[in-house]
């Protein structure tokens, strides 16, 4: 199977070094689809402006792939699991490219789409490719300035701009045209309208196809942050460098915030102990550091190379401690007065940043989450002192992995609610970025004594 990084020779010429790269990367991911991870696109040998056009591609094919998929498809003469995985990248690069993205000439999207796949995807690929493409361009009837999620012919884009296209290709019910505007997948919109309304499935999956803002707290004033509507939190201004910004503020942390809502949920407890038990790379530890100073804090996690990335970071902060999870086990059992357990999920409430996820919302997937969530919790949970706080946390909005599970544990282990807090996201296409938030999810468990 291709992978991400493979440098195999162009198809073509007369391809530009962006889609030299880009395409090959959209083709292992349709061998895939949608079983799709993050996958680290090489743009090692690519220049500055080329690089940025190949991520731009790539990530807007990722979160968009149902909604090209439903404008490419009824102008297939095959159905579209008969057609080459490269038909498949070369079709939904260029389409990307021709809809969803300014300033891309239409001859540039179309021939080099064509170009790359003039010695793959079987006979007559190339013109298949051809054809299509132009028939997509000829699509766009009208540029709109605010498009319109209700209206079968409008594409709505990130910036909450759009085309009215030159045929309804989003008729249907609500729940089918809103998978596919949004490209968010019909599993989780129906599971979304099931658990929170059509309005609301509506408002968060136009969320899922925001571009997202970069968010720091623990910043100052700064030429390259403008101030968030939260107090305390900035955004890197677009085209701004984040390294520049933290040079000046080594010790801001990047964290939207609703993940930084949990650490800063903990202001009122006053721990000698706290573990982060998925502490993954660290940065709710860092937080629980500057929080709570007097505190001992030990970060741990089931990955070694996650553990090593928690060792480099304790060596540079106060207070906190880098230890493997049977160690932390045997030393603390029975002595944290805070255990956070920042456990793995689907991703759905920041769908927007984790664009893969988004097509992996089904029941299977659902259901191995929380069995895993479940044996974590069975782990760590003799870690807590009597009276000790268990806080549970991630960055999912599906019940079935939050109130749910808080639920099991209530029911299994001696724990008693204290709080549950629930965020769902803000921020539709053409909302300021100072208004951002992801969804998420965290509840406070009291260990009864």
């Amino acid at each position: 199977m291709p992978q991400a990084s493979d440098h195999r020779p162009s198809r073509s010429t007369n391809v530009s070094p962006a889609r030299r790269v880009v395409l090959p990367h959209l083709e292992a991911k349709a061998t895939r689809f949608p079983e799709l991870f993050p996958t680290p696109l090489d743009v090692s040998a690519l220049n500055e402006r080329d690089a940025r056009l190949a991520i731009t591609i790539d990530r807007d094919v990722t979160i968009r792939w149902a909604t090209l998929r439903a404008i490419i498809e009824p102008l297939l003469s095959q159905p579209w699991n008969r057609q080459h995985h490269a038909v498949i990248a070369a079709l939904l690069g260029g389409a990307a490219q021709l809809l969803l993205m300014d300033r891309i000439p239409d001859h540039a999207a179309i021939s080099e789409s064509v170009g790359w796949s003039h010695t793959t995807g079987g006979r007559g690929a190339s013109g298949v490719i051809n054809a299509v493409l132009r028939k997509i361009a000829k699509m766009r009837v009208e540029r709109l300035e605010k498009a319109d999620p209700t209206q079968a012919d409008h594409l709505v884009l990130a910036d909450g701009s759009g085309w009215r296209l030159s045929s309804p290709v989003f008729d249907g019910p609500d729940a089918a045209r809103i998978a596919m505007q949004s490209g968010a997948g019909r599993l989780f919109i129906d599971r979304l309208i099931a658990t929170d309304g059509l309005e609301e499935a509506e408002r968060i999956a136009m969320h899922t196809m925001c571009h997202t803002p970069v968010i720091l707290h623990g910043a100052g004033e700064h030429a390259d942050l403008e101030p968030h509507q939260d107090a305390g939190f900035y955004v890197l201004r677009n085209g701004a460098s984040l390294s520049g910004v933290l040079e000046t503020f080594p010790n801001a942390i990047v964290q939207d915030p609703t993940s930084a809502g949990a650490c800063r949920s903990t202001t009122a407890i006053v721990p000698e102990l706290i573990v982060d038990w998925c502490a993954g790379r660290g940065t709710k530890t860092r937080q629980f550091a500057y929080a709570h100073p007097g505190s001992k804090i030990i970060a741990t996690d089931a990955s070694p190379s996650r553990r090593g990335v928690l060792a480099a970071m304790a060596s540079r902060t106060p207070g906190v401690e880098a230890s493997d999870p049977a160690s932390v086990l045997s030393e603390y059992a029975g002595r944290a007065d805070l255990l956070l357990l920042d456990v793995p999920c689907s991703n759905s409430g920041v769908l927007a940043r984790r664009a893969e996820a988004r097509h992996r919302q089904d029941a299977g997937t659902r259901t191995r989450l929380v069995d895993l969530q479940r044996q974590i919790a069975a782990d760590s949970l003799s870690l807590l002192a009597p009276g000790g706080t268990l806080l549970w946390a991630t960055c999912s909005i599906d019940p079935e992995e939050n109130e749910k599970q808080v639920e099991w544990l209530t029911k299994w282990h001696p724990l008693e609610v204290c709080s549950i807090h629930r965020e769902t996201g803000q921020g539709a296409p053409g909302d300021p970025p100072s208004m951002w938030r992801d969804g998420g999810f965290f509840a406070h468990l009291r260990k009864v004594e």
